[in-house]
């Protein structure tokens, strides 16, 4: 028998939060400006805390909206309720993630779920409490996927 040995590109995770959507939108600007391709996004947030310079955290059209059109994130889209953040939603590659159902529960609003997904991305238990925090205060998450040469490539982006 053969050994076979498989070349598979090591994905890396980028994760920072943001206190303003804006903020986040003007990177994803700078990302698909940069010709860097071949990557994931995705943007978490608090519903309550969303403020796109009108209120409206209410209306998931428009946020919905908001994230397929400003922050080019069309793929996914979907909001779940956690008793330990709140109503948050999830835009991008891991809202399939966080939307999958266990026992007629979402994984996303299961109280470990949040750091169950995190820490399967490979974040470290220290990361992942600081990133639920911020979550849970009210920042945005803004999370890249890619190979490491292309997470390189993305870091001065989020300075």
């Amino acid at each position: 028998m053969k050994n076979r040995v498989e070349d598979i590109k090591d994905k890396r995770i980028l994760l920072k939060s943001f206190q303003s959507i804006k903020q986040i939108e003007n990177v994803i600007k700078q990302i698909c400006s940069s010709n860097i391709d071949d990557i994931q996004i995705s943007v978490l947030g608090k519903v309550e805390d969303i403020n796109l310079d009108t209120n409206f955290a209410d209306s998931w059209t428009k946020l919905k909206s908001y994230c397929s059109n400003k922050l080019r994130l069309n793929s996914n889209f979907g909001m779940v309720f956690n008793p330990e953040i709140g109503t948050y939603f999830i835009a991008g590659f891991l809202e399939p993630m966080f939307l999958q159902e266990i026992n007629g529960k979402t994984i996303g609003a299961m109280p470990a779920g949040f750091y169950g997904i995190l820490r399967g991305l490979g974040i470290d238990k220290e990361n992942v409490s600081y990133y639920s925090q911020a979550l849970n205060k009210g920042d945005l998450l803004l999370v890249i996927r890619g190979d490491k040469s292309k997470i390189t490539k993305l870091k001065p982006f989020l300075v």
